[in-house]
């Protein structure tokens, strides 16, 4: 069996570390994001009450300001999404896509490493790898949980 030097041992590590927060940073974000858009639909689903109202409301002045409140929330509603929020949802979910990919080999490397080498500074440098790996596959599976949510539950 070979034996890993602390060198490589370090890298893989650092590697192990620097995707998987990536990829949790960008989850968050995703998270987030959605999370606005979800509070959106809430404020288009109220203006779309306030018209309802206002088809039985028989004051001139009620019919107007429900109107108004209408457009404005629906035009400010449609503007976030597609102007602001769609592109940025699909910049975030691109760039863990690629982190996605990039995480999967380093923990398939590692776990490989892991299998077939004995690290240099012995049971505690085995352990602190298999911390790392545990977390970054939290990362990778926080991520897979995340976007498939996303597709199941995406609105356009």
């Amino acid at each position: 069996m070979a034996i890993l030097d602390e060198e490589d041992r370090k890298l893989i590590i650092s590697l192990l570390n620097e995707y998987s927060e990536k990829l949790l940073n960008i989850c968050e974000q995703i998270d987030r994001q959605q999370r606005n858009f979800d509070f959106l639909w809430l404020l288009l689903t109220f203006a779309w009450t306030m018209v309802f109202y206002w088809l039985f409301s028989p004051k001139i002045i009620t019919i107007l300001t429900i109107l108004t409140v209408t457009i404005v929330s629906q035009s400010f509603v449609i503007y976030i999404y597609f102007g602001i929020q769609q592109p940025r949802l699909e910049l975030l979910e691109r760039k863990a896509s690629i982190i996605s990919a990039k995480l999967e080999k380093v923990i398939r490397a590692a776990s490989q490493a892991q299998e077939h080498t004995t690290m240099a500074g012995g049971f505690f440098s085995d352990l602190e790898v298999d911390l790392r790996l545990s977390d970054a596959e939290y990362a990778l599976q926080h991520y897979k949980n995340l976007a498939k949510k996303r597709k199941f539950f995406g609105y356009f």
